[in-house]
């Protein structure tokens, strides 16, 4: 984690470092913010190469379609106009040695139109001193998200 990071964390509002927990959180939000601006350097930094993503639709009929990808594919980002805006809510983290994860709520808004919400839990390992994102699941629902 550069001091660039960490102080840009602490300017947002962001996780103080000096605990293990606030440098787990550091990861998660260093990538989020790098998919609210579409950076792909970014979000990659974020990332271990041999990771997975899996997102579950939820379908409004109650039925879920789960996919997974290798975590670069998520990184990737595409060039637009439009605004993102992704924020974790109500975060659980939990360190086990060189073993972390966060989990909580999450909004997803593009252009300040709130388009989806659900759940997100990262999966993390520590790599070389440094906490790297191995995994991420997390749920899509475009209902219920009001709260």
């Amino acid at each position: 984690m550069t001091t660039l990071m960490i102080v840009a964390a602490l300017m947002l509002g962001g996780p103080d470092s000096s605990t293990e927990e606030s440098r787990v959180l550091v990861t998660v939000d260093a990538l989020l913010g790098a998919v609210s601006r579409r950076d792909e350097a970014a979000g990659m930094a974020q990332l271990r190469p041999t990771g997975t993503a899996t997102v579950l639709f939820e379908k409004p009929d109650g039925t879920v379609d789960a996919r997974s990808v290798a975590l670069k594919t998520f990184a990737e980002a595409t060039a637009g106009p439009e605004k993102y805006d992704e924020r974790m809510l109500d975060r659980i983290v939990r360190i086990e040695g060189a073993m972390a994860m966060v989990w909580g709520r999450y909004a997803f808004a593009i252009d300040g139109k709130q388009v989806h919400c659900g759940t997100e839990h990262f999966d993390l390992v520590k790599d070389a001193g440094h906490w790297k994102i191995q995994n991420i699941t997390w749920s899509v629902r475009t209902a219920g998200c009001e709260d």
